[in-house]
């Protein structure tokens, strides 16, 4: 059981470095004006995550309880509404101000690649947050059938 937990602390970790590996060109460049900072990290964070639960259930702490995978299957549905949400609020703010917007204090070499650069992380794991917060689900339920019907996660 205490591999679990320290399997946990480790990608905890390993995903927190991922964000500032994201997100540290965007803010070194841009700093406070760029206005997706917390939606960027949830969308990291929620991808990292649930990619993790899907495919490495049974290294996780969780992976006997019961009550844990219904609060996800559950938990999930707000997850997904936040998503769907947030990627609009992005991509409206592309199509009514334009990513150029914040980029006004960047050299002009180096905007045409931060603006492809910001568009194209934020896309991908908006995306990537909403397909495993779809999935993650199912993966608990054929996890707790397993565990019901098998004895093994």
């Amino acid at each position: 059981m205490n591999n679990k937990w320290s399997f946990s602390v480790i990608s905890w970790i390993i995903t927190a470095i991922i964000i500032v590996m994201v997100l540290l060109p965007v803010y070194s460049k841009v700093g406070d004006s760029y206005p997706f900072y917390i939606e960027n990290i949830a969308f990291i964070l929620l991808f990292i995550t649930f990619t993790r639960f899907i495919f490495l259930t049974k290294h996780h702490w969780f992976s006997h309880s019961k009550w844990f995978k219904t609060i996800a299957i559950f938990a999930v549905i707000p997850i997904l509404f936040y998503c769907v949400d947030n990627l609009w609020d992005f991509q409206r703010f592309l199509d009514e101000e334009g990513v150029n917007t914040i980029l006004d204090e960047v050299p002009t070499k180096e905007q045409s690649s931060l603006g492809k650069y910001i568009k194209a992380q934020m896309s991908f794991f908006g995306a990537s947050a909403f397909i495993t917060s779809f999935l993650l689900p199912f993966r608990m339920l054929h996890s707790m059938w397993r565990l019901k019907h098998r004895g093994k996660v």
